[in-house]
């Protein structure tokens, strides 16, 4: 059935590049044999090329009729005075993956697929490795999970990673989340989504995009100092999810000085903003979100040392293993 698939989607992708039906010219044969050549140039944040990084260009054969599945492969090695690594292969693969890492860098993962293009066969990357910085134990949990409660806020605690009671275990509401939720038809659903929160001084800013496509490493290293709202709305239904934010950077159990300046305050983000489900059928909305939090007062560092999550009897689903 797998096949059957792959194979019907690459006739769509042949007939959408500029053949139709009646036409003479044949498909292509998706087991058929092609040389690739890839250039993988590998740089710095800086834009300098990094001399010694490690390569890896792997392929993958389909599966032919009764063949017994897929094979794998790869060429690697390591880049040259100006960065490079090139590596070719003769095979009948649809495509590359790319694997780059050096010590005391995050590694930079990348694909590539051919599209029976002859000029896409003969791809040039260049893809940057992020040095590891200062990377700290922080609270960070990949949460899942239902609002207890509609119309009503629901605070959740950050530290313990759970809705306060008695919703949950947590005891100190970071944030609060509220949903109004709106049924206007069988199949449909409008949805508003709030996060606030309790302190004066606390809120929720956009995280800037990060340049360097592909890096296990994604954010900012350091969250923003100022700008942060009190209060955030979302707007769901079954044809719209909030899209085009990164992130968010927050700040939460703040205190302030006399004069309304930031004396302590926990900084953090949520990388990829929030998800959020509901429907006609469901009795509660879900959401979720990914979020880590630096435990050091006034510290706007959030480079997660992901071998010290410091949130207690985490799952195994709920483990997040990326910085």
């Amino acid at each position: 059935m797998r096949n059957t698939i792959t194979l019907l989607c690459l006739a769509f992708i042949y007939l959408n590049n500029g053949y139709a039906f009646g036409q003479t010219a044949a498909l292509p044969d998706p087991f058929g044999t092609h040389q690739w050549t890839a250039a993988v140039k590998v740089v710095g944040e800086d834009g300098n090329p990094i001399v010694g990084a490690n390569v890896s260009v792997q392929y993958t054969i389909p599966a032919e009729p009764n063949s017994g599945g897929q094979t794998y492969g790869e060429v690697k090695g390591t880049t040259d005075i100006n960065g490079i690594f090139k590596a070719s292969h003769t095979d009948s693969s649809l495509g590359l993956g790319i694997v780059v890492d050096k010590s005391k860098y995050y590694s930079t993962h990348w694909g590539h697929e051919f599209y029976f293009d002859e000029k896409r066969q003969r791809p040039s990357f260049t893809l940057t490795l992020r040095k590891i910085g200062n990377p700290v134990p922080m609270y960070a949990k990949h949460e899942e999970t239902k609002l207890q409660m509609e119309d009503k806020p629901i605070g959740f605690d950050l530290e313990i990673g759970d809705w306060v009671t008695p919703y949950g275990k947590g005891f100190h509401p970071d944030m609060f989340f509220t949903v109004h939720r709106k049924i206007t038809g069988v199949l449909e659903y409008n949805c508003t989504l709030t996060v606030a929160f309790p302190n004066k001084g606390d809120g929720i800013v956009v995280a800037p995009p990060e340049s360097s496509a592909g890096s296990t490493f994604k954010t900012s290293r350091t969250v923003a100092e100022n700008g942060y709202d009190p209060d955030l709305d979302l707007y769901y239904s079954n044809t719209n999810q909030p899209q085009g934010v990164f992130g968010y950077f927050i700040r939460v159990r703040t205190e302030l000085n006399q004069d309304g300046t930031i004396k302590s305050a926990l900084y953090g983000k949520i990388p990829g903003g929030f998800r959020f489900y509901a429907g006609t059928k469901a009795p509660q909305a879900g959401m979720g979100f990914d979020y880590y939090l630096n435990p050091t007062p006034n510290d706007r560092n959030v480079e997660f040392d992901t071998g010290n999550n410091l949130v207690k009897d985490i799952g195994e689903f709920e483990v997040i293993k990326e910085p």
